[in-house]
């Protein structure tokens, strides 16, 4: 709980019409989702402006409003006034950082953060009071947001820190210094605000250079550019490598399936329900630090076994016969290459969907075509392609000789295709860059078949 007196002056604000002791649990930038005894932050958009909405907020128990100087609302309005709400609101999770006795532990990367993070809490949870970051809350809004919402008696707090431009990530660290910071893997997602992938690793290893100096990094030793990351550790932080085949924390042995991945560490035998090296990468870095933490892999085999992703993560969907692996929240060329070398064809037919790759820039056109290239490469034969970009990987596939390649330019002509195309018993992989919302075309096929 926060006093409305604490957080005018954590945010540099100067109040009017507020009750001082007035104390708030909850904060919130929609003001439909408004409860009681809370705060609302007026943030303002391209299309909406959130000071229009501070009478409403107040109408369902907000305490106060956040506005920036300027913004016109009625003057009998509780509100505090600030340079910034964004600012403000950084600022202000930044104090409750200082009150709160939950250790951060910061996760970044180019690929597999928020699967990481949900494994990461999963297996704390099992010891520990945790709160996590929903979906992915991971920019200048949403990493506040999480912490403005942490329970006071957290243990941890385990953050996202997203960035597709050079400096976010250190904003981010400004509000919330991780004492664990773990870095995923360096690929080429939004590459086109980078120029490259070693500038993408420069602003990835922000997270460890801004690491507390008696923390702990968790690095991955296969990741690209591994040199640079560990050059960004605090020489006072302590080190821990991870891997599948390099690392301190690595398996044994590990076999993999289109449907799970089975691994062995430490004698014992994992069954983690998702496929591929990426997942598998994803889960080892999970164990690495719930095993420093304290959980010891003997607890881990159960929760790794049931562990549940978020939505349109390798979900498995069934419908009328037809097995659907729909892992569309997010595509670039890293996750797209692994999902295309995971599945392999066996007794079923197997189908791709793919969408565009976005913020790739310049790199766009070869990165598309190298994903048709490794279609061919993996020896797959039906693909369907639905976008702009997407088109040269069903290109590149043509020329190889492969016949079952089609493309369309959108989401409704693709449906009207695949509705006579798709036979029970095939497995379907969906997989595109969030903006195309392929859930979309699973939906509409549900709908239908």
């Amino acid at each position: 709980m926060l006093t409305l007196r604490e957080i005018t002056k954590a945010v540099g604000g100067i109040a009017k019409n507020i009750s001082p002791d007035s104390e708030v649990s909850e904060f919130y930038v929609d003001s439909r989702a408004v409860k009681p005894h809370s705060v609302f932050f007026s943030l303002k958009g391209e299309k909406f402006d959130g000071a229009n909405f501070a009478e409403e907020a107040i109408s369902q128990g907000a305490e106060a409003v956040i506005v920036p100087f300027g913004a016109k609302i009625p003057a009998t309005i509780p509100h505090i006034r600030v340079d910034d709400t964004i600012l403000a609101m950084g600022r202000l999770a930044a104090y409750r950082v200082s009150k709160l006795k939950a250790k951060i532990i910061g996760i970044t990367g180019s690929v597999g953060k928020t699967t990481t993070k949900e494994l990461v809490f999963t297996l704390l949870s099992s010891r520990y009071s945790v709160f996590k970051s929903k979906k992915s809350f991971n920019n200048h809004i949403g990493l506040p947001l999480t912490i403005l919402e942490a329970p006071p008696h957290s243990d941890f707090i385990i953050l996202e820190y997203g960035t597709n431009h050079s400096g976010e990530i250190s904003y981010l660290t400004s509000i919330a210094r991780p004492d664990l910071a773990l870095i995923t893997r360096v690929g080429s997602a939004h590459i086109e605000f980078f120029g490259n992938i070693e500038n993408i690793a420069r602003e990835k290893t922000t997270l460890f250079r801004d690491l507390k100096y008696d923390g702990t990094a968790f690095l991955n030793a296969e990741t690209p550019y591994f040199d640079l990351l560990n050059s960004r550790v605090p020489y006072t932080a302590r080190r821990v490598t991870f891997g599948i085949i390099k690392g301190e924390v690595r398996p044994e042995h590990a076999k993999f399936s289109p449907l799970n991945t089975e691994f062995t560490y430490k004698g014992h035998e994992f069954i983690f329900p998702y496929p591929g090296r990426g997942m598998l990468e994803n889960a080892i870095a999970a164990i690495a630090i719930a095993e420093y933490l304290g959980i010891p892999p003997t607890d881990m085999v159960n929760i790794i076994k049931d562990f549940k992703d978020e939505r349109m993560r390798m979900e498995r969907i069934e419908i009328k016969g037809i097995t659907f692996i729909n892992d569309s929240y997010n595509s670039n060329p890293d996750s797209l290459a692994e999902v295309l070398r995971t599945f392999k064809e066996g007794g079923n037919r197997l189908i791709f969907i793919i969408g565009d790759m976005l913020e790739l820039g310049e790199y766009a056109e070869n990165e598309h075509k190298s994903m048709g290239k490794i279609f061919v490469e993996e020896k797959h034969k039906n693909l369907i392609t639905v976008g702009n970009l997407s088109k040269v990987i069903s290109e590149e596939v043509k020329k190889a000789g492969i016949e079952e390649a089609y493309h369309f330019n959108s989401k409704d002509e693709a449906v009207e295709f695949l509705k006579t195309y798709i036979k029970p018993g095939d497995y379907v992989i969906l997989k595109a860059s969030r903006a195309l919302a392929f859930e979309e075309i699973l939906n509409k096929l549900e709908a239908i078949l």
